[in-house]
């Protein structure tokens, strides 16, 4: 293998030196900078002493005058030339640009358009190389030639073994559209509101490199006054009514223009036989075409008939990579460097900016681009590489080498994720997020971590978790937890490990399933010996669990006590979580009271919760965290319920559901809604259409658990007594979490009413 040239590696190493010690400087402290900083001035008082001793007087007069000019233009030039780049905003992916002059392809771009305009959904399929998007590129040029008009989604996920999963399409789909990507639990939940983005806009969405049906199965089969267009290699064969567009191999005629267009015509024209040898090599897929033709391109002395004997000398199932390898061969040092390091990634795609940490360099531009020239990467997704498929695997996995490029790669993504993590919720921060979120899942879910790595992964999971809360991803949310927590085990970091495990705790306790919940808690206990050490986290979730597991209240106010005495000074989002968890458990106590017949004891606590959260809120809000708000204010309507304070508890209920709909918690408003359903069944002139309507559209924003989403199908069951069956199942499916273990009060009431349905 090949290094890059020494003069960019000791470019890059004095760079570096000079970044790392300019970081020590705070480290002298205010003392040793005065030293340092007089023993440099002594030392430049002699220096010009003996400089201008013999200086005329005119001359030191013009230098007095000069020199200050000149230094400060001279600093104004270097400090220009240094400062990085601005880097530019990340906006929406755009629609990829007009293919000009596509060959020997007329008559399926003329069949794409007429089923379009026909079916209202299309179908493009063809093996790899057979220019399958380019082909539906264009054909929706042709259909919608205004950008406006077009919206594309590319489906190719970073992953070279698991294609996206159907639920991920379907949220990639959503973010093309300008619609909340975790509004939805199940990939069916995005088919209305495709129907809805795009009827009547005269809209064409295509999907690109799909790979397999069951990916889009959930899409409408027509939108009225808009067309989606699916173009890919499918594993898998769509339902009947659905008839792919199918491409096959280039005719020999297109084939021999395809690759002329590429030498030139004189050249092709010299040795048609050749021409004609060279086309049947690559069996007329327009990939090893352009492939084959670049590199002839790239080397004009080379005669085709050359070429042709060379190739006739091989098993046939080796000419194709014989042309690539010629040209890996004459690849400069760099870019072969790159090009082997981005064959063995366990991820199939990085940016620019990845590919450069991969070498270890400020740019990677050059390489990039004399890969892409000779066709052994693909430009995808605007600024991003992905190694053509041919050579994948081919690299140097497993050599110190791949170590330190993949440690570089990860401290990269590292630093990008927390920067973009701080920015967030904006625009920027989400667009590069959108494009990044499933690489950064790879990377952590490397088999091997490399070493010293732990921190860093740790970093990204940060990040990914800032992200998918704000989006309600909450598998992917999981997913990052495990996947972080198995690296932080392989390294031996038990710290991040605890973290991890907490982290996966709080999770499942959102998604209404304690067992879980409580198996992730042990394991992150565990790690800490001994009750006193642990962080505050732990004794929060302890709290939550011991809620949610029984109606043990004395265990419950015990582990916020810990939980109070663990914050740290001054945490006021940490003393607003605990008050609202204590008045959750003052509330819960109150409800068991009350079943018991003891209803004045019951108020009482009502009313004393009441006042805790008074003062959860007021600390939600100096802390300017709208989720804890809108927690409390959620207690607040129900504490107001309970005390018979109608109009009070719908004024804090609908300030909770705003507090939840603008941080696009919709687990959250869609617990509000539920709340104001029973609420309104209390009521005798309650209209059962409008509890229904809310019912619904609060049961598929719920977690598949837990005791809103259980109460939610026991309100439908009584008010749509056709499906009480249906949502008795449903009920008592949302209460299986409990199932042989301790389970509150509530839990029990829940699972007898939804028997006696």
């Amino acid at each position: 293998m090949t290094d890059i040239s020494r003069r960019e590696r000791l470019s890059y190493r004095l760079s570096r030196l000079y970044r790392r010690a300019a970081a020590h400087w705070a480290e002298l402290g205010v003392g040793g900078v005065l030293t340092v900083g007089g023993t440099v001035l002594l030392l430049q008082e002699e220096l010009i002493k003996q400089l201008i001793g013999g200086f005329p007087t005119w001359l030191l007069v013009v230098l007095v005058v000069l020199v200050p000019i000149a230094a400060a233009l001279l600093t104004y030039a270097i400090r220009r030339r240094r400062e990085p780049a601005a880097r530019p905003a990340l906006a929406p992916m755009p629609f990829p640009d007009r293919i000009d002059g596509l060959v020997g392809r007329d008559a399926e771009l003329q069949r794409i358009k007429d089923e379009a305009l026909e079916r209202g959904v299309v179908v493009v399929h063809g093996p790899i190389g057979m220019g399958t998007s380019a082909v539906a590129v264009q054909a929706v040029w042709d259909l919608a030639g205004e950008a406006r008009k077009q919206r594309y989604a590319d489906l190719r996920g970073p992953d070279r073994d698991r294609p996206e999963t159907p639920l991920s399409v379907a949220q990639r789909v959503l973010r093309t559209l300008n619609r909340p990507p975790g509004a939805i639990q199940e990939p069916h939940d995005a088919t209305a509101q495709v129907i809805e983005a795009l009827t009547g806009t005269g809209h064409v969405l295509l999907l690109d490199n799909v790979s397999s049906w069951s990916q889009v199965e959930w899409l409408p089969t027509r939108v009225p006054g808009a067309h989606i267009v699916v173009a890919g290699t499918l594993t898998d064969a769509p339902p009947q009514h659905v008839e792919p567009i199918q491409l096959g191999p280039l005719a020999p005629d297109a084939g021999r223009a395809l690759l002329a267009r590429h030498i030139g015509d004189d050249r092709a024209a010299r040795d048609p036989k050749a021409l004609e040898l060279l086309v049947d090599v690559c069996l007329g897929s327009p990939l090893e075409l352009v492939r084959v033709g670049r590199w002839l391109a790239g080397n004009p002395g080379v005669p085709l008939q050359s070429l042709v004997d060379d190739l006739r000398s091989l098993p046939v199932s080796d000419t194709l990579d014989f042309v690539l390898t010629l040209g890996v061969k004459q690849l400069r040092p760099m870019a072969k460097q790159l090009f082997v390091l981005l064959a063995g990634l366990p991820i199939a795609e990085v940016d620019h900016q990845a590919a450069a940490a991969l070498l270890g360099v400020p740019s990677a531009a050059d390489a990039i681009a004399e890969l892409a020239e000779l066709g052994l990467v693909e430009n995808v997704r605007m600024t991003r590489v992905r190694v053509s498929g041919a050579f994948r695997g081919g690299g140097a996995e497993g050599t110190p080498r791949e170590v330190a490029a993949w440690r570089r790669l990860v401290e990269h993504f590292a630093g990008q994720a927390a920067a973009y993590a701080d920015r967030l919720p904006a625009e920027e921060a989400r667009a590069w997020f959108a494009m990044e979120d499933r690489v950064l899942l790879q990377v952590l879910a490397r088999h091997d971590p490399a070493p010293r790595t732990g921190r860093a992964l740790a970093r990204i999971a940060d990040a990914l978790e800032t992200w998918f809360r704000l989006e309600q991803r909450h598998e992917d949310r999981l997913r990052a937890a495990a996947e972080l927590a198995r690296a932080a085990k392989a390294l031996g970091d038990e710290q991040v490990q605890a973290t991890a495990e907490l982290r996966q705790c709080a999770v499942l306790l959102t998604w209404g399933d304690p067992r879980k919940a409580r198996q992730h808690f042990n394991r992150a206990a565990a790690l800490h010996v001994r009750v006193e050490s642990w962080p505050a986290g732990l004794h929060l979730a302890h709290a939550a669990l011991l809620l949610a597991g029984g109606d043990e209240f004395t265990a419950v106010e015990s582990a916020l006590v810990r939980y109070g005495q663990a914050l740290a000074g001054g945490d006021v989002l940490g003393q607003a979580l605990r008050l609202a968890n204590v008045a959750a458990l003052l509330m819960r106590r109150a409800q068991t009271l009350d079943h018991d017949g003891r209803g004045p004891e019951a108020r009482t606590l009502h009313a004393h919760a009441r006042v805790v959260l008074f003062q959860a809120l007021d600390l939600a809000r100096r802390a300017g965290d709208p989720g804890a708000e809108a927690h409390a204010r959620e207690l607040l309507a129900l504490a107001h319920h309970y005390l018979g304070q109608s109009h009070d508890a719908g004024l804090h209920l609908g300030e909770a559901e705003r507090l939840y709909t603008g941080a696009a918690d919709e687990i959250g408003r869609a617990r509000c809604l539920v709340h104001r359903a029973g609420i309104m069944l209390e009521d005798p002139a309650h209209e059962p259409a409008a509890v229904v309507a809310l019912l619904e559209e609060a049961e598929p924003r719920l977690p598949p658990a837990g005791v809103s989403t259980a109460l939610a199908h026991l309100h439908l069951a009584r008010l749509r007594r056709e499906r009480a069956a249906e949502h008795q199942e449903a009920g008592l499916a949302a209460l299986s979490p409990w199932d042989g273990i301790a389970e509150p009060k509530q839990v029990s009431e829940l699972r007898v009413r939804l028997l006696a349905l």
